[in-house]
């Protein structure tokens, strides 16, 4: 399985045409193609020019198939002309959890989010038990909880990044006050020595619903 995260710096004088396009590429996408198994656009609360774009393929071969897609096509027509900054995050799966009916979500009315943290030496075992404990039981039991991906760095296995979708803010905090949550909180205490949570707008999110392992 491929997991891209892209930081992607834009131009704003264009955003309406700039999301009509990726909405379609993303939709397009995750509906025709059975490899792409998920992509999300998203922008920083604070500064709607930084947007973060997560993707899902099934292997280098579904990629390759995307990536010669008409509507990728289009978006990278657009994108040449409205990208100020572009950087990619190498990240590697290590838990990919989702409800099984999918999502499309193009109209805002979600609450994703993207965590990075960098876990101590010695504690990544401890992390990793008591993290996906949590993941697997708040998909399972949480409705408001979309989807819970956790990814490592590929050059350094103690930098993750969680990449998270909540119904609503709502959903969100109801996350937080449950105790399989506060469980979590209290097993990873000592675990980490960096932690970086950054609130993000939902321009499209979308996936087939296939990925729980």
């Amino acid at each position: 399985m491929i997991t891209r995260l892209f930081k992607l710096g834009r131009k704003l004088d264009n955003a309406e045409e700039f999301n009509r396009v990726g909405e379609a590429n993303l939709t397009t996408s995750v509906d025709t193609e059975p490899g792409t198994l998920a992509m999300y656009s998203t922008h920083l609360a604070d500064d709607p020019a930084m947007c973060y774009v997560f993707e899902v393929y099934a292997d280098d071969d579904a990629y390759q198939v995307h990536a010669s897609s008409a509507q990728f096509k289009a978006y990278v027509d657009m994108a040449a002309d409205n990208l100020t900054s572009r950087e990619v995050c190498q990240v590697r799966p290590e838990l990919m959890l989702e409800k099984p009916e999918g999502l499309k979500v193009c109209d805002g009315n979600a609450s994703p989010r993207c965590c990075f943290v960098q876990i101590k030496p010695k504690k990544l075992d401890a992390f990793r038990e008591a993290v996906f404990a949590n993941m697997r039981t708040s998909v399972e039991k949480e409705p408001g909880v979309l989807y819970l991906y956790a990814c490592s760095f590929a050059d350094d296995p103690l930098h993750w990044v969680f990449w998270e979708g909540y119904a609503s803010e709502e959903a969100y905090e109801t996350h937080r006050k449950t105790e399989h949550f506060k469980a979590y909180i209290a097993a990873t205490e000592d675990c980490l020595a960096k932690k970086e949570l950054i609130p993000l707008v939902a321009d499209c999110l979308a996936s087939k619903g296939t990925l729980n392992g």
